[in-house]
């Protein structure tokens, strides 16, 4: 379910146990406010009223808090998109339009923004199941110039960004391994600044695994809050995990190891990124009451085995034109 508010600038998804929540401000800027238990539109709006994080030196009130941080502007996170074209690299966006859809498997939440100057637009889907808890969530790019203009060249577009909450600690699980030693599972201490796993291979195997999971450092088999992401692409792949100042975390990921130029992107022709899916801790979650960290995994099986968790595997999105 989808459920809109704050004048069609406010927008709420709710699956079966949990919800998130997000908002264009005045400013065309989108920002997050809520991935967890259920809430109501009530609810996300209050989160929205209430004042933003105290300016500080050298820090950006906008770092950890933007839906998919684009290169430009007062920034200094890891962009989702970068683009150039005509000598000028950055993109300067403005809101267009936000539409709720519902394509048969779950409602769709599509935010378009426009790039005037190189004649760009980005839409970002996202989609939720009601039977579920698992967010979906990915890209699609549009040259809008007529044609005989420039390409865009796309340096990088990652499918989404993540942002999770302000903690004291943040540990950070992923899966690598090797021929015979598939999907060893390593954990480390996420210490401020940034933490890149990927991979070069041009195919997704056992190597490392394009999966992400983040939690207080508390979590045990039984209980604790999990953070979780996959990115649904079998291709050379990269997913950047930045720990802030303040102790908020911020996951970006999507297709390509670096930044040197996915596409050139000609008039009329679009590119639409894989899905980076997210399943975040539920109303059943908590510290007497979470599922943990096999719970976390469980919660990408379908429903008839896994009742009550996220209910979906994350696949590619469907046809955006």
């Amino acid at each position: 379910m989808i459920e809109t508010g704050g004048s069609g600038r406010l927008w709420v998804l709710s699956g079966r146990h949990s919800s998130y929540a997000l908002q264009v401000t005045d400013r065309d800027e989108l920002l997050h406010l809520h991935w967890g238990p259920g809430i109501a539109v009530e609810d996300a709006e209050a989160l929205a009223a209430e004042p933003g994080p105290p300016e500080r030196p050298f820090e950006s009130p906008l770092d950890g808090r933007e839906e998919y941080p684009v290169e430009g502007g007062p920034r200094f996170v890891r962009p989702a998109l970068s683009v150039h074209a005509g000598g000028v690299r950055g993109t300067e966006w403005r809101f267009s339009s936000g539409t709720v859809l519902d394509p048969g498997t779950g409602q769709e939440l599509r935010l378009r923004f426009h790039d005037p100057l190189h004649h760009l637009d980005i839409t970002l889907h996202y989609r939720m199941r009601d039977d579920g808890d698992v967010i979906e969530r990915w890209t699609t790019l549009t040259h809008t110039g007529n044609t005989g203009q420039e390409p865009v060249e796309l340096l990088r577009a990652d499918s989404a960004a993540w942002s999770l909450p302000a903690r004291d600690r943040w540990r950070l699980s992923h899966l690598h391994g090797r021929w015979a030693a598939e999907s060893r599972l390593a954990r480390t201490e996420l210490t401020p600044g940034e933490k890149v796993i990927g991979s070069r291979r041009g195919h997704t195997s056992h190597h490392h695994l394009p999966w992400i999971a983040l939690d207080g450092g508390e979590a045990t088999e039984e209980s604790g809050e999990v953070h979780s992401c996959a990115l649904a692409w079998s291709g050379a792949w990269r997913i950047a995990v930045q720990r802030l100042a303040d102790g908020a975390v911020q996951a970006v990921g999507g297709v390509g190891h670096d930044d040197a130029g996915q596409l050139l992107l000609a008039p009329g022709e679009s590119f639409t990124t894989p899905v980076f899916a997210g399943c975040g801790p539920t109303a059943a979650s908590g510290p007497r009451a979470a599922p943990g960290t096999p719970g976390s995994s469980r919660g990408w099986s379908p429903a008839p085995s896994c009742p009550g968790r996220c209910s979906t595997t994350p696949g590619r999105p469907p046809s955006s034109r």
